[in-house]
C-alpha cells in the first residue's frame, strides 16, 4: 500500500502553507519549518483529535476521505477516483471541489512526485501519520468489545496480539493452552473464592442481578454494606484473578446505552457461575402456567370464523370493534394475564396477514387463502414452527429490534440445550443469551448499521444492558409462553421460573417426548357427549386435534370437550372424516364409546 509522510507531501512548501496547516491541526500558526511539521505530525497521531476533526466535516467530505483510508491506498488520482466513485458527485468538477475543500482543512495534499502525478490527472494523498492513526484505532475497535467481555479477548489483547516474536504459531499455541487452563471449572471456582471480601460481594450481586455486567453505581446501591469501594481496586483484583475487568463500556456506537464505571465478569466466568447457580438452586413454584398448543388452536378458530361469517375491516386495516369483540370471545385465553383477549386477537390477526393466510377482499372483508386452509389442516408442530419464525422477527415489543431479534435466536439455541420440564430461575436464560450475543457480536457491521441513525443527530441509544435482558424476558412471556414452548412458574404471584415445555422439547428436538412422559393420552366419552382427556406425553397434539371437531369446555389437568353436531360438521368440512374422528376416540378410549354417541356421529356425518 502506497503511503507518503507529511514531511514528503509538504516538501518545499512555503511558510504560509505550514502556518495554515498548523492552525488547522493545533490552533496555533506561529511556528514554521521543521518545528511546525513535527507538531502537525504529532497531532495527526492523536486519536481523539483526529476523529473529532473528521466528525466535524460534512458527510460528503467524510465519505470522500474514507476512500483514502481504504485498502486501495492513501494516494489516489482524480481520474481513478472519478471512475470508481463518480456516481457520488455531480461531475468531475464537483469531485475536484470536494478535494480542494479537504485540502483547505489540511487532510489531503497534491502529490508532486512524478511517479504518481500526471498532467491530465493530478494525484492527492493523505499523510501516512493520519492513515495509520485511523487504521490502528479501527483495528482496535473491531475487537474492543470482545477484549473487554471475554477472557479469550482479554488474554489475547494483553499478552499475545501483535507480539514481535518470530514464531507466531508457537505464540498462538501457548495462548490456547493458557486460555484452556484459566477456563477450567475448578480453576474459575478457586479464583472466585480467593477474591477479597468486598470484591466478592460485588461479584455476587453482579452475577445474580445483572448477569455479570453492571455499572458500579448500581452494585453499590444494591449491596448491604456501606463500606466505600474503589473501582481501581475492584478492577485490579478481577484482572489479576483473570475473572473480569472494569472501565467504561463505549456501547453507544452499537445502539446500546454506554455503561460508565462498569464491572464486567468475563463471559466464560459468568456462563459457568450462572449455570452452576441454576443447577444448584431450584426456584420455588407455587403455580404452574401451561399453554400447550392453544395459540395454534386460536389461529385455526380465527380462520374458521372467517369462513363461516363475514368479517369486515376498516380503512386502516383494523377489524371493526364489533367483530373484534365477537372473535376475541371465541379464542382461548392465555393463563397468567400476559396476553389479554385483544392482544391475543391482534397476535393472531397480524400473523395471518403477514404470512398471507388471509386475504383482504372486496367490500373490506377477510377470507382465508389456500395457504390459510392448508395451515389449519397442518399438524401442531408445523403450525408452531411457523408461528415461532414469525415471533422471532416481531418488532412490536419493547427493545431495539436489531439486538432483540438476534438475542432471541441465541435464546432459542440455549433453550434447545435445556433439560425439558425442569424449572430454572427466570433470569438465567435472558442473562446467558445477552452475554453470549455480545461476546460474538460483529462490532464493525453493527456500528455501520447504527451509523445512519447518528447522522441525523437526533438518535440516542436508550436501552441499557439490563433492559436488554428484561425486554428479552417480555418476549418470552408474551410470545414463547402463549406459543407453548415454555411453561411459567409463579411464586407469590410473581414469575420466578421458566422451563422448556413438552411442546418446546418436541419442536426444538431437545428431548424426545416419549422420554419426558412415556404415557399416551386416554379419553372417556360419556353418554351426554362430554369427552374427558387425561394427560399423557402427547396431550397437546390430542387437544389440538379435538379442537377441530369438538367444543372445549375446560382446560385443566383434565381437558373437557363437548361433541356437538355443529363442531363435528365443521371438522368434516375442514378435511377430517367421520372414520378418522371415530378411530381417534376409539383408540384412546378407556371404556367403550356409548351407542348413542356412535349413532349420532354417523348421523351428523351423513348430514355434513
Amino acid at each position: 500500500m502506497t503511503r507518503l509522510s507529511l514531511r514528503t507531501l509538504l516538501q518545499g512548501a512555503g511558510d504560509e502553507v505550514l502556518r495554515e496547516c498548523l492552525l488547522r491541526w493545533c490552533g496555533d500558526g506561529q511556528d514554521c519549518g521543521k518545528r511546525a511539521l513535527a507538531k502537525v505530525a504529532a497531532a495527526m497521531e492523536q486519536e481523539q483529535l483526529v476523529f473529532q476533526r473528521i466528525a466535524g466535516l460534512p458527510r460528503k467530505l467524510q465519505d470522500l476521505l474514507e476512500v483514502f483510508f481504504a485498502d486501495g491506498g492513501a494516494v489516489r488520482s482524480v481520474q481513478d477516483l472519478f471512475g470508481e466513485f463518480g456516481r457520488s458527485f455531480r461531475s468531475r468538477f464537483d469531485l475536484e471541489a470536494s478535494l480542494a475543500a479537504l485540502h483547505r482543512e489540511a487532510f489531503v495534499w497534491v502529490v508532486k512526485d512524478r511517479r504518481w502525478a500526471s498532467f491530465d490527472s493530478p494525484c492527492w494523498a493523505v499523510p501516512s501519520e493520519l492513515v495509520e492513526c485511523v487504521q490502528v484505532h479501527r483495528k482496535k475497535r473491531q475487537r474492543q468489545l470482545q477484549d473487554v467481555l471475554t477472557l479469550q479477548g482479554f488474554l489475547d489483547a494483553r499478552f499475545f496480539r501483535e507480539r514481535g516474536d518470530g514464531d507466531q504459531q508457537k505464540a498462538a499455541d501457548h495462548a490456547r493452552k493458557i486460555y484452556k487452563l484459566y477456563t477450567l471449572e475448578s480453576s474459575i471456582t478457586q479464583r472466585l473464592q480467593r477474591l477479597p471480601k468486598p470484591v466478592a460481594g460485588l461479584v455476587d450481586i453482579a452475577l445474580q442481578r445483572h448477569g455479570g455486567i453492571a455499572p458500579l453505581a448500581d452494585l453499590l446501591a444494591e449491596q448491604e454494606s456501606d463500606a466505600p469501594v474503589d473501582l481501581g481496586f475492584v478492577g485490579k483484583s478481577l484482572e489479576e484473578a483473570m475473572l473480569g475487568t472494569t472501565g467504561t463500556l463505549d456501547l453507544a456506537r452499537i445502539g446500546i446505552r454506554p455503561a460508565e464505571d462498569a464491572v464486567v465478569l468475563f463471559h466464560e466466568v459468568a456462563l459457568l457461575a450462572i449455570r452452576r447457580r441454576g443447577e444448584q438452586v431450584t426456584p420455588t413454584v407455587d403455580q404452574e402456567l401451561v399453554c400447550g398448543g392453544d395459540l395454534a388452536t386460536n389461529v385455526g378458530r380465527f380462520l374458521r370464523e372467517l369462513q363461516q361469517s363475514k368479517v369486515l375491516f376498516t380503512a386502516d386495516g383494523d377489524l371493526f370493534k364489533a367483530s373484534q369483540k365477537r372473535i376475541a370471545g371465541l379464542l382461548l385465553p392465555a393463563p397468567g394475564g400476559f396476553v389479554d383477549e385483544e392482544q391475543m386477537l391482534d397476535l393472531v390477526y397480524r400473523f395471518c396477514l403477514q404470512r398471507r393466510l388471509i386475504d383482504r377482499r372486496g367490500e373490506r372483508s377477510l377470507r382465508p387463502t389456500p395457504a390459510g386452509l392448508e395451515f389449519d389442516r397442518a399438524g401442531l408442530q408445523e403450525q408452531v414452527r411457523m408461528l415461532l419464525a414469525h415471533f422471532v422477527e416481531d418488532r412490536t415489543l419493547p427493545g431495539e429490534p436489531f439486538h432483540q431479534t438476534r438475542m432471541r435466536r441465541v435464546l432459542l439455541r440455549l433453550l434447545r440445550r435445556a433439560e425439558p420440564l425442569q424449572w430454572q430461575e427466570v433470569s438465567v436464560l435472558p442473562f446467558l443469551s445477552r452475554n453470549a450475543y455480545l461476546a460474538q457480536l460483529d462490532a464493525p457491521k453493527t456500528e455501520e448499521f447504527f451509523a445512519a441513525r447518528f447522522q441525523g443527530g437526533a438518535y440516542t441509544p436508550s436501552e441499557t444492558l439490563q433492559q436488554m435482558c428484561w425486554n428479552l424476558l417480555v418476549w418470552v412471556k408474551k410470545r414463547l409462553f402463549p406459543l407453548g414452548l415454555v411453561d411459567v412458574g409463579l411464586h407469590g404471584g410473581r414469575v420466578t421460573a421458566l422451563r422448556l415445555s413438552q411442546v418446546g422439547a418436541d419442536l426444538l428436538d431437545a428431548e424426545p417426548a416419549a422420554k419426558v412422559g412415556g404415557t399416551r393420552c386416554a379419553v372417556i366419552v360419556q353418554p351426554d357427549f362430554e369427552i374427558l382427556v387425561f394427560p399423557g406425553d402427547d396431550v397437546h397434539e390430542v387437544v389440538h386435534l379435538f379442537d377441530r371437531f369438538a367444543r372445549r369446555t375446560k382446560s385443566d389437568h383434565v381437558h373437557q370437550f363437548k361433541l356437538e353436531q355443529a363442531t363435528v360438521v365443521r371438522g368434516i368440512e375442514d378435511g377430517l372424516s367421520a372414520a378418522q374422528i371415530l378411530q381417534e376416540l376409539t383408540d384412546r378410549a378407556r371404556v367403550p364409546i356409548p351407542q348413542n354417541v356412535l349413532y349420532s356421529l354417523e348421523e351428523w356425518a351423513r348430514r355434513a
